[in-house]
């Protein structure tokens, strides 16, 4: 993200390979280019900002058409923020001179990533046909999705869930056309790309031909088409420094939280280092109902399947063949992201009881049982707080006869990995910047 957050600031993206290449094909082609990507300054999947100075560069480099497909928020920003923004987008679009707004979805059917395709089907026909979507024109799409917002009988609908809204059927994605993704994280855009640069894994009535494809980042790191930022590669991260010294790993998660403990704790390698086995317990499948006063989410399930992964872990754990065990447990941050206290406090509760399985087989079979947060999220939660918080995180730990010593500094994430290492009497190596928390031996 630093990266790109540069590169905009400074404006050198405007000379960025991969992007001249788009906008060359855009000009040779149809005239057409398209943005598809979350609209919002949530600053997790995407920015606002790095979606105005991708418009500014296609201006400058002479593509003849420009359309905006938008992804709507309510997950990291407030649930009915997304008016705001797409005013923001229309300012800036107008003040420029350019481009259009085609489409808003919201990132529920744009953006999944648990293999429900059904969602993805609705986000693809509504990009390539206008299929199930309501029209409207741009001047009235504020009101619309303000009226959304306030339905009668707490019916309303967040961004997240805003149902396929066509406001330019020229702006639909057509044979040979270019069609650049935005959004900096690529675990919540592999479906979406997938059905564009390949062949869609559903029926539908069109698909468009000969599309010309784009990414802001690698999504996936054996795709062939061209990425604006190419992946950067991290060298001895936890995985890979235990993998050199030989030790045998386990990462567990459930669907929704696999690439954290897979792609993104091995520094974005998307394979599997030696001696590390992988197990992904699937989430629990939440009925879609297309319907604009229902919202289908995880607060109807709070618990979600954190029982499941606990109870596989201990399982590994009690065959004691991994030294070093990781898994993830998604319930507080996912259903916070609904926000719906009560099935929140469901979730902490479940997840709790689920950390219980684990340190009961941890205590049976000799092993340290350590518990980190990454960010906040359940411990601030209303229907107008739904997004991450930057909330000092827990680092716990249960096991052993070791302590932690008094900060000389603030602790931060980046001690996590050699505290762990000291904890196994492994020596962290010179590209970790962190320190161990523990007391010396």
């Amino acid at each position: 993200m630093l990266r790109i957050d540069l590169a905009i600031a400074d404006r050198t993206i405007y000379h960025n390979p991969a992007l001249l290449k788009a906008f060359d094909t855009a000009r040779s082609k149809t005239g057409r280019i398209h943005f598809l990507g979350m609209v919002s300054d949530g600053g997790v999947h995407s920015n606002i900002n790095h979606l105005f100075v991708l418009l500014e560069a296609a201006k400058q480099h002479g593509v003849r058409k420009c359309f905006v497909h938008m992804f709507s928020d309510g997950v990291d920003t407030a649930p009915t923020s997304g008016a705001r923004y797409v005013q923001k987008l229309l300012d800036n679009m107008k003040e420029n001179c350019y481009g259009k707004l085609a489409s808003v979805i919201g990132r529920y059917y744009s953006m999944d990533r648990d293999k429900k395709w059904d969602r993805t089907k609705i986000a693809y026909e509504a990009f390539t046909q206008g299929k199930e979507s309501q029209k409207f024109s741009v001047e009235n799409l504020i009101a619309f999705m303000e009226q959304k917002y306030s339905f009668p009988g707490g019916k309303d609908q967040s961004d997240e869930m805003m149902q396929p809204i066509l406001l330019s059927p020229e702006g639909l994605i057509s044979d040979d056309d270019t069609v650049v993704f935005f959004n900096t994280r690529g675990d919540r855009m592999e479906q979406l790309v997938e059905t564009f640069a390949f062949k869609p894994p559903f029926e539908t009535d069109f698909s468009p031909l000969n599309l010309h494809v784009f990414t802001m980042t690698a999504y996936r790191w054996n795709w062939p088409f061209p990425v604006l930022f190419p992946l950067v590669s991290m060298k001895n991260v936890l995985a890979e420094h235990l993998a050199k010294q030989g030790v045998a790993q386990f990462h567990c998660a459930e669907t929704e939280r696999f690439p954290q403990v897979t792609t993104w704790f091995n520094g974005g390698v998307q394979h599997a280092f030696e001696k590390e086995e992988r197990l992904m317990i699937p989430s629990p499948s939440i009925p879609l109902v297309v319907s604009p006063t229902v919202q289908p989410a995880y607060d109807l399930k709070p618990d979600m399947s954190c029982m499941e992964v606990a109870v596989e872990v201990s399982e590994i754990i009690a065959g004691t063949k991994f030294p070093f065990v990781l898994c993830n447990l998604c319930p507080p941050d996912l259903v916070a992201h609904t926000g719906a206290i009560g099935p929140t406090i469901e979730a902490v509760a479940a997840t709790d009881k689920a950390i219980g399985v684990i340190r009961r087989a941890c205590e049976m079979h000799g092993y340290v049982l350590c518990v980190v947060g990454t960010y906040g999220n359940a411990e601030k939660v209303d229907a107008s707080s739904t997004a991450h918080t930057t909330s000092k995180v827990p680092f716990v730990f249960t096991g052993c006869n070791r302590t932690f010593r008094p900060c000389m500094k603030e602790a931060a994430l980046c001690d996590v990995a050699p505290t762990v290492l000291d904890l196994m009497s492994i020596q962290p190596p010179s590209e970790m910047t962190g320190i161990t928390l523990l007391n010396p031996l």
